[in-house]
């Protein structure tokens, strides 16, 4: 095995050599979350000291007969990196290949051309390259910054390609040639696993409690709300569930009543230490019949999707109950031990483990998840569903029913977490969160109470952005000066809560909005601003005047990028007739009815731009009377 030069820089990695991923490594899988977090992480070291070299890992090779490297171990960072070092401009042609992949081989050759047009590109096996692609370019470096810094928008840019290319380093490994790849894998993952934040914690809270019996039932709870993706009563078995939640599985009963965190059950053996802890001797043996349920549960929750992780989820925990000395804790789980260390002598793990239990059960009934469904756009839907017992069996059903009030309590969330998607700054999560904590501490609320809070929430959001907005007089032409002009720097909360006033306003029996219906839609993660009239196609027809109305939010409305690169220089009729169908924004929606004068004549100039401006502003300023439960 290479024992010199296992040290490289990004630059060295890409320059060195050809990397081919073989057939049987999976498919690239990396989101946003993975990628956004690497380019953090990246750019905090880069603050901290640009000269100063930055390690991300390791990259476990095989070198082939022919010098390729064929990629055993770090296929999903290494992937990322040649679309990072593409984008930042590193790497001018391709080093990464696939054995029998050509659709993958097809994609990077189509990337790396001067005039590349990927999303002409629609095959399967490149979606998520291609959503890897928007995340590089729209991720927020600076965590810390609740302003989003992209690397179009670095004022040192230069420097931070710089040290990306030269300063972060990989440990590139070359294991033997006749080593046996397949046996390779087996030990690798048999291999002990380097512990993870969130296991520290618990073993350090799980260390305090003084009696095996609370240990084993702290783990199994800690264990149980862990598992995000999977309904919280479904990680019970029928015992427990009926112990935490009820004869129905609808209710909430805390698990630690009235025991103080020093209270010395009698009869017990001793706690675990925390080595005990870390190999796992508190975990097992709380219960005989840990995986029996007497029940049968009658719909699957498989495709069942969290908006947020575990580590995450604890941060939220220890930002509702405790305070640090000095600054607020923030909701970013690569701090989880540091604020424990600060505030560890605060937290009983009792305690802790009641607000846990109690909070993940909210979120599961309360907070909005995502469940596939090839029949929707992105094959992504929202649901909102808490656990319905009947005789012999169940389900989960609507948390509010089959109503018009739970759509709308879906909209509200689902437009709160396609706006705030990052989940460092969800903060109208631990609002709500928050609010159930401190005032309810119990699962029963009404529709309409949850619904006037989620719509106080938006509300008070909109309020601190400050937006200014006043219609255009009837005797003014509309021009940058009269009416809100950021073109594509309008904030995109601004654009869903539009969106979400049209919406609701269209279901009030009085809406302001009377001259055109809107077709019910979903909230999808929009991330880029469309001009309706284009700016290219304005441009090359020479329309007057353009300069003082093209940015206007009139004039704008949010897609997604991939859309919005193929509406880039088309005419209005041309827009309206092929994309005029399917899951569109009300904004955009009335945009494209306001297009059509006929079946043959579309027309968008600034008269019509000025008319939607001025409606929104009305709609705008009803806000609050619009959305009056």
């Amino acid at each position: 095995m290479e024992t010199v030069n296992l040290e490289k820089n990004i630059k060295e990695i890409f320059e060195s050599g050809k990397y081919v991923v073989p057939l049987y490594q999976r498919n690239y899988a990396w989101r946003k979350n993975e990628i956004e977090q690497l380019l953090q992480d990246i750019y905090e070291a880069f603050k901290k000291n640009p000269t100063g070299n930055y390690f991300i890992g390791s990259l476990v090779v095989l070198k082939r007969q022919n010098g390729d490297y064929e990629v055993i171990d770090g296929q999903q960072r290494l992937t990322t990196l040649s679309l990072i070092t593409k984008i930042f401009g590193i790497s001018k042609n391709p080093c990464l290949f696939y054995d029998s992949r050509p659709e993958v081989e097809e994609f990077f050759k189509e990337f790396y051309k001067a005039d590349s047009n990927i999303q002409c590109l629609d095959y399967p096996q490149i979606s998520h390259l291609k959503n890897a692609i928007e995340f590089i370019e729209d991720a927020n470096l600076d965590a810390n910054n609740t302003t989003p810094v992209t690397i179009h928008k670095l004022t040192d840019k230069a420097a931070f390609i710089d040290f990306f290319a030269n300063n972060v380093i990989l440990i590139r490994v070359e294991i033997p040639g006749d080593t046996d790849v397949a046996s390779y894998f087996e030990i690798m993952n048999n291999r002990g696993v380097q512990l993870q934040k969130h296991e520290i914690l618990k073993s350090l809270l799980m260390a305090k409690i003084d009696n095996q019996a609370d240990q084993k039932e702290f783990a199994y709870i800690w264990d149980a709300c862990s598992q995000m993706d999977s309904p919280i009563q479904r990680n019970f078995n029928t015992e427990l569930r009926r112990k935490y939640f009820g004869e129905k599985y609808d209710d909430f009963i805390f698990p630690f009543k009235d025991s103080p965190e020093d209270n010395i059950p009698i009869n017990q053996l001793k706690p675990f230490s925390i080595s005990d802890i870390l190999q796992g001797k508190a975990d097992n043996g709380l219960t005989d019949n840990k995986n029996v349920d007497d029940e049968e549960i009658e719909e699957e929750a498989s495709e069942y999707k969290s908006i947020i992780d575990f580590p995450n989820f604890l941060m939220h925990i220890l930002k509702l109950r405790y305070k640090t000395n000095t600054n607020e804790i923030q909701l970013n789980e690569k701090y989880l031990l540091k604020v424990y260390d600060s505030i560890g002598n605060q937290i009983g793990p009792k305690d802790f483990i009641n607000t846990l239990l109690f909070c993940r059960t909210i979120f599961d009934r309360f907070i909005v998840k995502t469940i596939s469904d090839q029949n929707v756009e992105d094959e992504i839907k929202w649901t909102l569903h808490k656990p319905t017992k009947y005789e012999n069996s169940w389900k989960y059903t609507g948390t509010f029913g089959d109503t018009l009030e739970q759509d709308r309590i879906v909209k509200a969330l689902s437009m709160l977490q396609v706006t705030f998607r990052t989940r460092i700054y969800k903060n109208w999560l631990q609002d709500i969160l928050k609010w159930f904590w401190e005032g309810k501490k119990n699962v029963y609320i009404t529709a309409m109470e949850y619904q006037s809070l989620l719509d106080n929430l938006i509300l008070k959001y909109y309020e601190e952005r400050k937006f200014v907005s006043s219609p255009i007089p009837e005797n003014e032409d509309i021009n940058k000066n009269n009416s809100y002009s950021l073109g594509t720097d309008t904030p995109h909360f601004i654009f869903n809560f539009i969106d979400y006033l049209y919406w609701v306003d269209n279901k009030n029996p009085t809406n302001i909005n009377t001259e055109y219906d809107i077709e019910n839609f979903d909230f999808k993660y929009w991330n880029s601003v469309e001009h309706h009239m284009a700016q290219e196609w304005a441009e090359r027809n020479k329309v007057p005047d353009k300069d003082n109305y093209i940015n206007c939010l009139g004039n704008l409305c949010l897609i997604s990028k991939s859309s919005n690169s193929r509406l880039s220089d088309r005419d209005i009729k041309e827009k309206v007739q092929t994309f005029g169908k399917g899951n569109l924004g009300a904004k955009r929606q009335i945009m494209y009815k306001m297009s059509k004068d006929s079946e043959e004549t579309y027309t968008w100039n600034k008269e019509k731009i000025k008319k939607h401006y001025n409606n929104i502003m009305q709609l705008i300023e009803k806000r609050v009377d619009i959305l009056k439960v």
